[in-house]
């Protein structure tokens, strides 16, 4: 079997080995409980990490917790995950509910360095929180959704830590 690789060394927040997500200008960034959690101090709060990747295609999946605040949760201003190649959207999927994976898919012609968004609510003061976060080539998250167990029976995954995976 080959390896999988999730390229964000610190998937799951809080643990040794730094910060990867940074807020943004109208937001505050806070890590703890394997989340990072996005609070908005104006309206177009986020977390960015930004990241160079060679040519291909890629996949950018996190999980959204359910304490998204009191906004209406239909909202989909300022929300969801973000892909953004100098300024501009590449790949989103807006938000739509609570307690989900929110997952986008990219194409990249060359080596181009992205902005990875975890996107915040649109009212000061609230926040989301995302955890389990992957960035991977297509071709590994597809090899980890295929994933059996020893009795091909599929397990189902939706995240991996680092370089590892079930076996």
């Amino acid at each position: 079997m080959n390896e999988i690789r999730n390229l964000l060394h610190n998937p799951r927040p809080g643990m040794p080995g730094g910060s990867e997500f940074k807020a943004g200008p109208y937001a505050t960034v806070a890590y703890g409980a394997s989340r990072v959690t996005v609070t908005a101090t104006q309206t177009y709060a986020y977390a960015q990490r930004d990241v160079t990747l060679p040519a291909g295609d890629w996949v950018y999946s996190a999980w959204l917790r359910g304490d998204a605040g009191s906004s209406d949760t239909t909202t989909t201003q300022n929300r969801g995950l973000y892909v953004i190649v100098d300024g501009e959207f590449v790949a989103h999927q807006p938000f739509s509910g609570r307690d989900k994976r929110y997952t986008v898919q990219f194409h990249l012609d060359t080596e181009t360095t992205v902005s990875l968004r975890l996107a915040g609510p649109h009212t000061t003061g609230e926040s989301l929180s995302w955890y389990a976060m992957i960035l991977a080539s297509k071709q590994d998250y597809d090899a980890m959704r295929a994933l059996t167990d020893a009795n091909g029976d599929p397990l189902n995954l939706t995240w991996f830590d680092g370089d590892t995976y079930p076996r």
